[in-house]
């Protein structure tokens, strides 16, 4: 149960992540597209007309540097983080202040001026998913020094303003709104997640519970056996209560009883806390019990704890006055064995396919060993 809910919860927690970086591919491989396809053209057709060239060139060496570290990081992790962000933004507007600072006096509908409506494009790739006034102040910042390259030498005609504020307007407003229709996107994105996070957490809650029903059920059908014979043998009078042989059996059933009742708990060391039950019922019935467990806590299957304890728990429930358990683990084994006063009592038979019982029967002792062995062929190992 717990190993298919958890790939759920991942798969649900990442449902943005993954639509993020499906995001950011695609404005990073138009922006590529842009630079390479056609800003490219575009600086080598102009060559001669830069002043220094050598600042223009570095203007698109840099951008390109900043789309190669976005596509690594898009590579490695899904995401680009907030620093690198950041940095890249400032790099960019450096990028676009040379380019401007460079090329050839006028506005920027001269091709010359190859960075205008690329920049823009870094902006949306770095800054979509933060508060849309970082994008619109980032594309404002761009447009000032192109407003002041266009107006350095000569004030424009009227016609050339309108043109100007129609191609600003045409580039830097679509690329506002798509950051905009993106971050929409991503709010939508960020409500399924957290609906597909609920769904999942109610499903992991049906489960638990269709768990636990069963596990309830196993207990009972476990009992059936034994401990409701005897309750029917002591309500209908057939057992007597005085008898010390039913009275060894109550003490057996309760024991087994509290066993499966710790098995619900939820403990780092289910073995030990098991056996801790057991000893508690003999506790209470006058028996000394000295407990020791040797070795680091090791998973160990409901079944095979089960049939560890069983023999263990008849010992104590044998007992006179005196007892003594021990658990000893070690990474091939788990052994567990039990001795307690019991004058003239034989053990019980055990048959289990995942442990190995002996048993050991003096005039005043009894003694019982159960050993699991990892390496035994069977599908609890």
């Amino acid at each position: 149960m717990t190993a298919t809910a958890e790939p759920r919860d991942r798969s649900a927690g990442r449902i943005e992540d993954r639509l993020l970086r499906g995001i950011r591919v695609s404005i990073l491989a138009v922006t590529v597209t842009v630079q390479f396809g056609l800003c490219l053209t575009a600086l080598v057709g102009n060559i001669d007309r830069y002043r220094p060239l050598w600042l223009e060139v570095a203007s698109f060496v840099l951008l390109a540097g900043v789309a190669a570290a976005a596509a690594a990081f898009l590579v490695r992790g899904g995401r680009i983080p907030i620093a690198a962000r950041s940095a890249g933004a400032t790099l960019v507007l450096l990028a676009a202040g040379a380019a401007s600072l460079a090329a050839p006096p006028g506005n920027h509908l001269d091709p010359a001026h190859w960075h205008f409506g690329l920049v823009g494009w870094y902006g949306v790739l770095l800054l979509f998913d933060l508060p849309w006034v970082f994008l619109t102040a980032f594309l404002a910042v761009l447009l000032a020094p192109a407003v002041a390259k266009a107006v350095v030498p000569d004030v424009p005609e009227p016609e050339t303003w309108a043109a100007m504020a129609v191609s600003a307007v045409s580039v830097y407003g679509f690329q506002l709104a798509l950051g905009l229709l993106v971050r929409g996107v991503q709010r939508i994105a960020a409500r399924a997640s957290a609906a597909a996070a609920e769904e999942e957490g109610i499903r992991t809650e049906e489960a638990v519970a269709e768990h636990m029903h069963g596990d309830h059920r196993q207990r009972y059908v476990a009992l059936l056996s034994t401990t409701i014979p005897l309750l029917a043998g002591l309500g209908y009078g057939s057992l007597d209560p005085s008898d010390p042989e039913t009275r060894r059996r109550c003490a057996q059933e309760a024991a087994r009883m509290r066993r499966l009742f710790a098995e619900g708990d939820n403990v780092s060391d289910r073995l030990a806390h098991e056996l801790r039950a057991v000893i508690e019922v003999a506790e209470r019935n006058g028996v000394a019990v000295r407990f020791a467990a040797r070795g680091e806590p090791r998973y160990v299957p409901k079944e095979v704890r089960r049939d560890l304890i069983d023999p263990v728990s008849a010992v104590l429930a044998a007992a006179v006055s005196t007892a003594r358990v021990t658990v000893v683990r070690t990474p091939e084994r788990v052994r567990v064995s039990a001795v307690g006063d019991a004058p003239g009592r034989a053990c019980p038979e055990y048959e289990s396919g995942h442990v190995e019982v002996e048993h050991v029967v003096t005039e005043d002792r009894l003694w019982v060993e159960a050993v699991w062995r990892r390496t035994m062929p069977s599908r609890w190992r």
